[in-house]
């Protein structure tokens, strides 16, 4: 399964490229869809699967809402790059639940890595070869 590695490469909405790895996530199959096409500026990504990660019902999940996100979070990214490098460093939970930028009332889950529980999340390949409906494009 992916180690964040991407994310050591540049900075994002919920990270600082600080060398420690992230892994994102959605809540929702559709989600993750609209998420990659934003994040691949309209081309056409070829090569891929849909995959679910099935965690264990006993990780501790955080919520970047009890850590005072405020209410003009999609404006003030310096804000939502220290709320997410702070729980990144402080390590005491397997992830972050934090609001998409794309659908703001949809959830996206940042994974630390490098936390004990991560290796406890099983991957289940659902769909490969992956398309997008190419009304997407």
């Amino acid at each position: 399964m992916s180690q964040g590695l991407g994310s050591t490469f540049f900075d994002s909405r919920w990270h600082s490229r600080t060398g420690r790895q992230v892994v994102y996530a959605s809540s929702s199959r559709a989600l993750c869809q609209l998420e990659k096409r934003v994040h691949t500026g309209g081309l056409a990504v070829k090569d891929q699967i849909l995959m679910r990660l099935d965690l264990p019902h006993d990780v501790k999940l955080d919520d970047v809402i009890d850590m005072g996100l405020a209410a003009h979070w999609a404006t003030d990214v310096p804000l939502t790059r220290s709320l997410g490098d702070d729980w990144l460093s402080r390590g005491a939970s397997l992830g972050l639940w934090v609001p998409s930028f794309v659908e703001p009332l949809e959830r996206n889950l940042l994974l630390n890595p490098i936390h004990p529980q991560y290796a406890r999340i099983r991957l289940v390949v659902e769909r490969n070869p992956f398309g997008f409906d190419p009304r997407m494009f």
